[in-house]
C-alpha cells in the first residue's frame, strides 16, 4: 500500500504579517510609557545598586556616604528643573507683559510708557550716525588738503562711467587757489563706448588738462605693460601711463626742476600723495 505523506503547516511568518505584530507592539510600548510618564512612574535609567564587597572593613559607611551623595544629586536636578521652569515663565511674562488681573487701560499705559522710553534710544542711535559720518567727513576733508597743500601736481581721478558724478568742484577750487597744477584722469575707459570716451575728454579738456587711462589687468607685477596714446584698449597693458609721465616731465622743465617733485592723487576712493623723480635737465 502506498504511504499518504501529509505536509506540516510551515512554522515561517510572512513578512507583512510579521511587520504588523511589531508595529502593534511598538505602539503598546508608546502607550505605556506616556501613561508612566504623566503618573509619574517612568524611569529612564534605573537606579542600580551600591555594591560594597563584604570585605570592606567600612562597608556601612561607604554605604551611607554613597546614599547622601545620591540625595544630593536627586535634590540638585530638581533645583535645575525648577529654575528652568521659572526662566520659561519668566520669558512668558515679558513677551506677553499681561498679568492674569491686568485690563485694557494698563495695558494701553505700559504700552504708552514703553513707547516713550525707545524714542530717545532711536534718536540717540540716529545722532551717533550723524555724528560718525561728520567725523569721517572731517577726516577725509583733512587728509585732501594735506594733500594739495604738500604735492605740485594734484591728479583727480574721475570715474569714466560717470565723470560728473565722481568730480568734486571745492577740490578743483582749492587746488586753483593754492597755485597747483590740476590734471583730469579719466580712469577705467575699458567700461565705456569709444566714442563716449572721447566726447568725455573733448568736453573736459575745455576747463583742465585730461588723460584717458586704463589700469595693467595682468596678474605679474613686475611684467606691468604699457601701451601708447591710443584707445584700443582691448590688450590687458596700462593705458595713458606714457602721457601721464610725459606731463610731469614738461612740467619739470618749465618749472626747472632737476631732482623730484610731488604727486598728489586724489579721487572719489584714494588720496595719495608720493614724490616723483625726473632726469629732465
Amino acid at each position: 500500500m502506498a504511504k499518504l505523506f501529509l505536509k506540516k503547516p510551515s512554522k515561517r511568518m510572512a513578512s507583512r504579517k510579521r511587520f504588523k505584530i511589531e508595529k502593534k507592539v511598538k505602539d503598546h510600548n508608546r502607550k505605556l510609557k506616556k501613561e508612566a510618564k504623566k503618573t509619574g512612574k517612568y524611569k529612564h535609567h534605573a537606579e542600580k545598586p551600591i555594591s560594597v564587597p563584604n570585605k570592606c572593613p567600612f562597608k556601612e559607611e561607604i554605604l551611607l556616604e554613597a546614599e547622601k551623595k545620591r540625595e544630593q544629586l536627586v535634590e540638585e536636578k530638581q533645583k535645575k528643573k525648577e529654575m528652568q521652569k521659572q526662566l520659561k515663565t519668566g520669558q512668558k511674562r515679558k513677551l506677553t507683559d499681561s498679568a492674569p488681573g491686568d485690563t485694557l487701560e494698563s495695558l494701553a499705559a505700559k504700552a504708552a510708557k514703553r513707547s516713550e522710553n525707545f524714542v530717545p534710544t532711536t534718536k540717540q542711535v540716529i545722532d551717533n550716525l550723524y555724528e560718525r559720518k561728520e567725523a569721517s567727513l572731517k577726516a577725509y576733508a583733512s587728509e585732501v588738503r594735506k594733500t594739495i597743500e604738500s604735492a605740485d601736481i594734484v591728479f583727480q581721478v574721475l570715474d569714466a562711467r560717470d565723470p560728473l558724478g565722481s568730480r568734486c568742484a571745492s577740490v578743483e577750487q582749492s587746488v586753483i587757489q593754492g597755485g597747483k597744477r590740476l590734471v583730469l584722469l579719466l580712469n577705467k575707459i575699458d567700461l565705456v563706448p569709444k566714442a563716449n570716451v572721447i566726447k568725455w575728454l573733448a568736453y573736459l579738456r575745455r576747463e583742465f588738462p585730461t588723460i584717458a587711462f586704463k589700469a595693467s589687468t595682468q596678474e605679474q607685477a613686475t611684467r606691468l605693460g604699457r601701451a601708447g596714446s591710443n584707445l584700443s584698449v582691448t590688450s590687458s597693458k596700462c593705458i595713458g601711463a606714457e602721457l601721464v609721465m610725459k606731463l610731469l616731465g614738461n612740467y619739470c622743465r618749465n618749472k626747472d626742476i632737476k631732482t623730484s617733485i610731488r604727486v598728489g592723487i586724489v579721487g572719489k576712493n584714494c588720496i595719495i600723495s608720493l614724490p616723483f623723480t625726473t632726469r629732465c635737465m
